[in-house]
């Protein structure tokens, strides 16, 4: 036996929204690491992720038990040029398998790239260390800073976003 964690990566579905909520509620009350400090119901994640926004994808990477270790959405923003996506990604703090955003990123750019996109955009708190190296290995490049955004608390945290150049890729299920 090796003792890697296979991984599923697959769309998103509605049974898959309390799971995911619980998640990002998780990792919101960690604090640090995300730009959402208020902890979401399960109809409020339902409507901010996939109501309120023009949704491209979410994928979600699966244990084969069926517990969810992360999830990825791409969706269109205001503030970017049309053939752009804006991305956010989330992943179990306390999970055994490595390299769940790297399975997750991979799929979404077979998704970005078959939806005509050329580029994908996350922005990413400046104090989020974790979240800066996670998009820099993935090969994103910063082209803005939004300067002393206040948090809820009224401390100013710079937001860094990070462009990634679209390309094909490979398959959507991994070990790691």
């Amino acid at each position: 036996m090796s003792g890697k964690t296979v991984v599923t990566i697959k769309p998103a579905r509605p049974e898959d929204v309390p799971p995911m909520c619980d998640l990002l509620n998780a990792i919101i009350l960690a604090g640090g690491t995300t730009a959402f400090e208020t902890p979401f119901t399960a109809t409020g994640f339902a409507d901010y992720f996939f109501r309120s926004q023009i949704h491209i994808s979410c994928l979600v990477a699966e244990e084969q038990g069926g517990e969810i270790l992360g999830f990825q959405m791409l969706a269109f923003h205001e503030k970017l040029p049309d053939d752009w996506g804006d991305i956010a990604t989330f992943a179990r703090a306390d999970s055994r398998a490595l390299g769940v955003g790297k399975a997750l990123f991979s799929g979404t750019v077979e998704l970005a790239g078959k939806y005509g996109l050329v580029a994908i955009n996350a922005t990413i708190r400046a104090d989020n260390a974790g979240g800066l190296a996670y998009y820099d290995r993935l090969g994103f490049v910063t082209w803005n800073i939004d300067k002393s955004v206040p948090l809820r608390n009224g401390h100013p945290v710079d937001r860094i976003s990070k462009r990634y150049a679209v390309r094909e890729t490979g398959t959507t299920a991994f070990e790691i």
